[in-house]
């Protein structure tokens, strides 16, 4: 899986890495017995889940653990084009880099991109929509 192969080589440089979860069904995002399923517990140096269901991230039901790893990190790579729509909402705590595809228009236009699109923005801390 690439995320997988992000978290080795981000270890390899001597990263310390959590991967959150999903703490229920949502869409096709993974849940803890798919991170145990591909290795990521075997990769990462934690793996919690957000304590959640919710699409996207919505910190006002994410998990303690969760928002204390979030709000610690020394940076965040977020994946998804529903963690775009809801983290841009809240100053971030710290660079996060989103990677995800664009599904819509209105997200297509936050961006400066057309539909159907890869993208890989980094956000600096403190930055919203």
């Amino acid at each position: 899986a690439f995320d997988r192969l992000v978290v080795r080589e981000l270890r390899g440089l001597g990263c310390r890495v959590t991967v959150a979860v999903k703490g229920g069904p949502s869409l096709n995002d993974a849940l803890m017995e798919d991170a145990v399923a591909v290795g990521m517990t075997e990769e990462a140096d934690a793996v919690i889940t957000t304590g959640t269901d919710a699409i996207g991230v919505k910190l006002d039901e994410s998990s303690e653990e969760f928002l204390e790893a979030f709000h610690g990190a020394d940076a965040i790579v977020s994946k998804g084009m529903a963690n775009w729509e809801t983290l841009t909402e809240v100053a971030a705590p710290s660079p996060i880099l989103y990677i995800f595809r664009t599904k819509c228009e209105p997200v297509a236009r936050s961006v400066g991109v057309p539909v159907d699109r890869c993208v890989a923005k980094l956000v600096p801390e403190g930055w919203s929509l």
